[in-house]
């Protein structure tokens, strides 16, 4: 379908290029149209480049929750280190994507800025919700205030992840993987008092 086309080419101009780089010539010569077709799908540039970062932010949602949904039955370590091992997954195959993702949050549209704000508030409440669920429910005797340590800390630990791919080879991203992963069970151990519900 050529909207979704226009998408992918927006995607991969806005990763190459920048906002101020990518512009509707470029994108049009990609997906083999003229640039004035373009305006038959999206209103103008910004338009476009909106649409795009939503198709971006949709597809690391549909991820991440398919993960957890995966894994959901399994030990919280399991949970946890699958979710670790998504991050880098999903952002090192979709490198494009992810680096107009962070070019994209860095840019001077306001209106991508509030896109990004107001989906990680709606990705952040669905996490919090999910893992509060399979938390509490293996150890009832977690207060709120445990359970939301943990819940942080690992976002702390996959936030560091997902800016690690953007730094680090790929090479560097296993050790950090792995690493994140040895943090996060040691860390559910202490808190728990052993590995049984981990």
């Amino acid at each position: 379908m050529t909207k979704d086309k226009i998408i992918q080419a927006t995607i991969r101009n806005f990763a190459k290029y920048g906002y101020e780089g990518a512009s509707m010539r470029k994108i049009a010569e990609e997906v083999n149209i003229k640039p004035a077709s373009i305006y038959y799908f999206f209103e103008n540039k910004q338009n476009l480049f909106i649409q795009a970062i939503k198709v971006i932010l949709e597809h690391h949602f549909t991820s991440m929750k398919g993960t957890f949904e995966q894994y959901q039955t399994e030990k919280l370590h399991t949970i946890f280190s699958e979710l670790f091992d998504n991050i880098v997954r999903h952002h090192t195959s979709n490198q494009e994507e992810t680096k107009a993702y962070v070019l994209m949050v860095n840019s001077a549209i306001p209106e991508i800025k509030e896109e990004v704000r107001n989906y990680l508030a709606t990705y952040n409440v669905w996490l919090v919700e999910q893992l509060t669920e399979e938390i509490a429910s293996r150890n009832p005797h977690l207060d709120t205030s445990e359970i939301k340590e943990i819940i942080d800390y690992f976002i702390f630990l996959g936030n560091g992840l997902f800016w690690g791919v953007i730094i680090y080879e790929q090479s560097d991203m296993q050790k950090n993987l792995k690493q994140a992963t040895n943090l996060m069970n040691q860390y559910l151990i202490q808190l728990l008092g052993s590995d049984k519900d981990a």
